[in-house]
């Protein structure tokens, strides 16, 4: 049964980011049962630099915006407009995005069921390539005096709605709209129905732009769920916005179970680099912090540049460990800095202060006087071990390699081939075959996957799933 309430809507923005740009204009034409029976349009001060891009584009200036009125100045009118109405926009994650972000300012909880008339574009015509506002404009000759302008261009969808209406089976365009407005609509520029057979297990997923090149890698104990997850929530995050904005291709990677996925997704985000795993990229070079013991006994911090980990050296025996690994000095002494204060621990021995007397927290009384020899060294390394044990690399727990085992609900089981906290490997065996997947006996230490491990080993239920690397299984690996 189609909608009898919509609200036809478009917006001019400041830019494409619902997070921090602002709707400059907005129109609506809200029709019952077919028949149009309210129009709304005002411009709207967004009380921000407008770019000299977006003034081209729509022809609207700062100038015709200084005496419009604020958005909280007109939602009273907006709300009243759009109020029991089905959300109808082109490419309605962004205009929705905005509105319901612009509400959100003046503490409005603003939510309506709402499509996309691109979505429905697709489902109706499938045989035409372009289903952007220009194309459909062109297409079926609709007037549009004022191209990029909110009501004109809200008029052109009512337009469209009305003609696919007429010239479609009623039970066709029912179907449509009925899909439109169960499904979360698909980003623009991916194939229709390319997230309809996503994979309901654990994997990566991998979003490339029309170019080929990698937008973002992510992992899910479910695929399906995780993916369609961003297109519904990028409204509330100027990356996901982002990525449906330039998303062409999804790639989908299933494993056995999370601790793989966890893996894969870790090695392909330093592989392919994505655009907008920005947290996860890793460096080539890192700045280490290392502790060491000084000729009084007191363990005191040193900081250098590193390229590479030697996992022979985690929990070396010459009281020297790794205590943390940061991407610039200043993240690494800012990480100091908190310690210091948490732990009333020494400047000097921390290398945050030079000197060859007491430091200068010693001086303050906050210092307990290690840099001068006058606390025990037992107590003072105890308080340091204290203050360092969450970010310490740990020793590898084990004598040798070891295996852990996963399980997928079909019965299918993978093993994965860890030394030393460096992932070697891994072999996927079933009740039919076993298939071997590159193995590795060189020891390169990651700290992501460093980090999974360790974890997955904070759990007891995992512990069971471990295995000394010997025997048959070690033969396969």
């Amino acid at each position: 049964m189609l909608p009898d309430k919509i609200a036809f809507v478009d917006i001019e923005t400041t830019g494409v980011s619902a997070a921090y740009d602002r709707i400059i204009e907005i129109g609506i034409l809200r029709v019952e049962n077919n028949v149009l029976v309210k129009t709304f349009h005002s411009l709207i001060d967004p009380q921000t630099f407008i770019p000299k891009e977006i003034e081209l584009l729509t022809g609207i200036s700062p100038y015709d915006l200084e005496k419009a009125p604020t958005f909280r100045e007109i939602k009273d009118d907006i709300q009243e407009i759009l109020k029991d109405c089905v959300f109808v926009a082109h490419n309605v994650r962004f205009d929705y995005g905005f509105l319901k972000n612009e509400f959100r300012r003046i503490n409005i909880s603003f939510s309506t069921k709402h499509f996309c008339t691109v979505r429905l574009s697709r489902l109706l015509y499938p045989s035409h390539k372009h289903h952007n506002l220009d194309a459909i404009i062109q297409r079926y000759n609709f007037e549009c005096k004022n191209r990029h302008r909110a009501l004109d261009d809200a008029a052109v969808l009512f337009d469209f709605y009305k003609m696919a209406h007429d010239e479609s089976q009623p039970d066709a365009f029912e179907q449509a709209v009925s899909r439109c407005l169960k499904k979360t609509s698909t980003p623009l520029n991916l194939p229709p129905n390319s997230l309809e057979n996503l994979p309901e297990q654990p994997g990566v997923y991998i979003f490339y732009s029309q170019t080929g090149m990698p937008l973002y890698v992510g992992k899910s104990i479910n695929l399906r769920e995780r993916i369609l997850s961003h297109f519904a929530s990028d409204i509330h995050s100027p990356t996901e916005m982002n990525i449906s904005q330039q998303v062409a291709q999804v790639e989908t990677i299933p494993t056995t179970g999370e601790l793989g996925a966890l893996l894969l997704e870790s090695q392909l985000i330093k592989k392919l680099l994505p655009l907008y795993n920005k947290k996860s990229r890793i460096k080539r070079e890192l700045v280490a912090v290392k502790s060491k013991i000084n000729i009084d006994g007191y363990k005191e911090i040193y900081i250098e540049p590193i390229v590479s980990i030697d996992p022979n050296q985690l929990g070396a025996e010459n009281g020297e460990a790794f205590l943390g690994f940061f991407k610039s000095r200043k993240q690494a002494k800012d990480y100091l800095v908190s310690i210091l204060k948490e732990y009333s621990l020494c400047e000097k021995l921390l290398a945050l202060e030079k000197t060859k007397n007491g430091c200068f927290s010693y001086r303050l009384s906050k210092c307990k006087g290690a840099c001068v020899g006058m606390e025990k060294v037992a107590v003072y390394n105890l308080r340091f071990t204290e203050a360092f044990a969450a970010s310490v690399i740990k020793p590898w727990p084990y004598d040798g390699k070891i295996t852990i085992e996963e399980k997928s609900h079909d019965g299918k089981s993978e093993y994965f081939l860890i030394d030393k906290w460096c992932y070697l490997g891994n072999v996927k065996i079933d009740e039919f075959e076993h298939s071997n997947e590159q193995v590795s006996n060189n020891l390169v230490f990651d700290l992501d996957t460093y980090k999974i491990l360790k974890g997955f080993l904070k759990n007891p239920k995992n512990v069971k799933r471990i295995q000394r690397a010997n025997g048959q299984l070690a033969s396969l690996l």
